[in-house]
């Protein structure tokens, strides 16, 4: 059953909770595009270990409200994590892929401890490769009149990451994706994402988390995706001397994640990090 929580504008915030509720909380945010479904299996074998897994559709994602003015920036994004953290009643283990790791740093880096029991970025730092986002904004792109079917959409994807469409992968994309009145299907996201006025890419983007990255006092892991298109050595160094206690783990084989990916390759690391903190 969908878990409904209040944002830091009044907006409603869908989520799926795991395991039992005095468990430590480890909130997981996807990226560009994906919803909290791409989580799913993660949640369970944190579930499993006897946390509490809570999966979110930040806002303007999936089921949630889109933002009521428009802004999907990082100080709003944070409101909306510090909204969560709220409600739960305590500090989270913050874990992020892509734009949902750079929110979760910008949360751990701006709300403080308070919000914060952790940080865990998934295949995410301040300065990305430009090649790479590019490929990640041409997979998400949003047609006016979408597309025929999963199929088609799942065919664009691949066709970003110059790979074959895998098989099923149509099918997979369907939580990611909404169907209109007249039968197309729509990515379930908001387009005003890509309206740069929200600060959240490259440049000012970038500028905004290496400011507030300094600031984060918790646990960090970086979890870098071998394959990666977006991270690469020298990005890692970047955020390593502005967060001098952050773990770095490189998952062997793979790429940055996309919209219908599933973020479980990276449960193992995951695991590791919170028994090493405790957590």
């Amino acid at each position: 059953m969908t878990h409904w929580f209040t944002g830091g504008d009044g907006q409603r915030l869908a989520a799926d909770l795991y395991g039992p509720e005095d468990g430590t909380p480890v909130l997981l945010i996807g990226g560009m595009g994906q919803t909290r479904h791409s989580w799913r299996r993660v949640a369970l074998r944190l579930a499993d270990s006897g946390r509490r897994a809570i999966t979110l559709d930040f806002r303007g994602h999936g089921e949630s409200d889109r933002a009521p003015d428009g802004d999907y920036g990082y100080p709003r994004q944070v409101a909306d994590i510090a909204a969560v953290a709220g409600a739960v009643g305590r500090p989270m283990v913050l874990v992020g892929n892509s734009l949902g790791g750079k929110i979760s740093l910008a949360a751990a880096g701006s709300a403080g401890p308070e919000v914060a029991l952790a940080v865990a970025l998934v295949d995410a730092v301040p300065r990305s490769r430009p090649d790479g986002i590019a490929t990640v904004a041409q997979s998400t792109q949003i047609s006016s009149d979408g597309f025929a079917s999963p199929d088609e959409a799942a065919a664009q994807l691949a066709a970003a990451r110059g790979q074959a469409v895998a098989p099923g992968a149509g099918e997979r994309l369907r939580r990611n994706m909404r169907q209109s009145e007249d039968g197309r299907w729509h990515w379930h996201w908001d387009a005003g994402y890509r309206d740069p006025r929200h600060r959240i890419g490259l440049g000012a983007g970038s500028a905004y988390l290496e400011t507030v990255a300094p600031k984060v006092t918790v646990p960090a892991l970086l979890a870098w995706c071998e394959l990666s298109e977006v991270v690469d050595a020298d990005g890692v160094e970047a955020l390593r001397a502005l967060i001098p206690q952050l773990e770095v783990e490189v998952i062997p084989g793979a790429r940055h994640m996309l919209v219908g990916d599933e973020n479980d390759i990276f449960a193992d690391a995951l695991m590791r990090f919170l028994d090493r903190i405790g957590a």
